[in-house]
């Protein structure tokens, strides 16, 4: 049953209520014979960076890919290289999703998108009754995230979205120990990432290249003249494509923090600006937000202009800061740092990523039809956590949040947001299920 955006935001207040970020984080035992992943065929729509990569955790386990997506021939030419030289056959190419979702031999598919075009594939997907793996963050815009936890409500997919630091042993072992009260009490949380990025400079409009659908790129976003630096990777830095750095490193190094303290917070207050870059990007390159929980205060904070870190070496990770000690985690091990010692009590291995446990969890969830490690539950949530940053960014006011309802208290603040809520270019529309 479909209805309108906002009937859809106050009538599904209630039924958001209770959504926890928790989830078990138990090691499981993986099936790893390639026989046992035949049954899983997939699709790919978006061949990009993160899309060919999650394709080679799926080929590497043996899932065959039967057809692939993408509105630029030179990505599909690379996606279809990538998937005969592991000894497959060439696969079905489109550059309309539509078409892909139709073939009924697919089972699942990978959402590798720029984040504007993750809802309605997504939902599409979902009514099409494909399984779906999503790269982050879930959704371009608040409201997309409802829509998309609606619709995986009503169609019951299985959702693994690719957060896939829950998959890592060192990160699940941080969790535990910060729940463990050997910290005592942690009343601040920091999560953090800096670099040294370059300036893309300002360019005037240029003439599309050739075997690129700009028109299908752009989508639901606004008619914007071409610029290279509007595609592919540079898309982030701009928000009628992406929300910067908040929602592409903050959905990682915030949700550890999240999944380990376990509440929800009452308002958020951003501050940033472009500060450092002088080009044509309109998202900040330098980011505070401060995020009130009811028992601790979190900060999360990224700039492009110095790689230090908050504690002089880590250029990313999530810190919990407690009455016994200090715990920081980031993607090379973690290290607790007791009261009066400065040394660190163990700092595990990093467990590389290509043994795919992410991935494999994923197509074991689909023949078990349990919850994804990254279900949309819980990454939906992260996922809006993080726009409230970006939107408080945006209207430049403290946002209230009711976590019993999932939703912005001050809407008159926010409504102009495009990371709250945007209109689609014609003939795109934005489906709202009844869960």
């Amino acid at each position: 049953m479909n209805t309108t955006r906002r009937q859809f935001i106050s009538r599904t207040g209630t039924a958001m209520a209770g959504i926890g970020v928790g989830l078990s984080l138990a090691p499981r035992i993986y099936a790893q014979s390639k026989g046992a992943n035949d049954r899983v065929v997939m699709g790919l729509i978006g061949c990009g960076g993160m899309g060919r990569e999650n394709m080679k955790h799926f080929l590497d386990l043996g899932v065959p890919i039967a057809a692939i997506c993408d509105v630029d021939d030179k990505h599909l030419d690379r996606a279809q290289k990538e998937i005969t030289d592991k000894g497959q056959p060439a696969p079905k190419r489109y550059k309309d999703f539509r078409k892909l979702l139709e073939q009924k031999d697919i089972n699942a598919v990978i959402i590798g998108t720029p984040d504007h075009w993750h809802a309605i594939p997504f939902i599409a997907a979902c009514e099409a009754g494909k399984d779906i793996y999503c790269e982050k963050p879930i959704s371009h815009s608040f409201v997309e995230a409802k829509a998309m936890l609606s619709a995986a409500r009503h169609f019951k997919p299985v959702v693994q979205v690719g957060t896939w630091q829950r998959s890592m042993n060192h990160f699940q072992k941080a969790i535990e120990f910060v729940q463990s009260g050997k910290m005592g009490t942690v009343n601040i949380c920091r999560a953090w990432i800096t670099g040294q990025d370059k300036s893309m400079g300002h360019q005037t409009p240029q003439a599309v290249p050739s075997g690129l659908d700009y028109d299908m790129w752009l989508g639901p976003a606004p008619k914007r003249p071409y610029q290279s630096i509007r595609c592919h990777y540079t898309w982030r830095w701009f928000y009628d494509y992406g929300g910067g750095l908040m929602t592409d490193w903050g959905v990682h190094m915030i949700d550890i923090v999240l999944l380990a303290m376990q509440q929800d917070p009452t308002r958020v207050a951003t501050t940033g600006g472009k500060f450092t870059m002088d080009d044509d990007r309109d998202t900040p390159d330098t980011m505070q937000a401060i995020y009130q929980f009811p028992k601790f205060t979190m900060n999360w904070e990224y700039r492009f202009n110095n790689q230090r870190g908050v504690d002089g070496g880590r250029n990313h990770g999530s810190e919990f800061i407690g009455s016994k000690g200090t715990l920081i985690v980031d993607r090379e091990g973690y290290q607790f740092f007791p009261n009066g010692d400065p040394k660190a009590v163990e700092e595990p291995p990093k467990l590389e990523r290509t043994e795919s446990t992410h991935w494999q969890n994923f197509l074991d969830c689909v023949k078990s039809r349990e919850v994804a490690r990254s279900g949309i539950e819980s990454m939906a949530k992260t996922t809006m956590l993080c726009h409230l940053g970006n939107i408080s960014y945006e209207c430049g006011k403290t946002v209230q949040w009711d976590a019993a309802k999932q939703d912005i208290t001050n809407h008159g603040d926010v409504k102009h947001c495009i990371s709250y809520e945007r209109e689609y270019r014609h003939p795109w529309k934005l489906k709202m299920y009844k869960a």
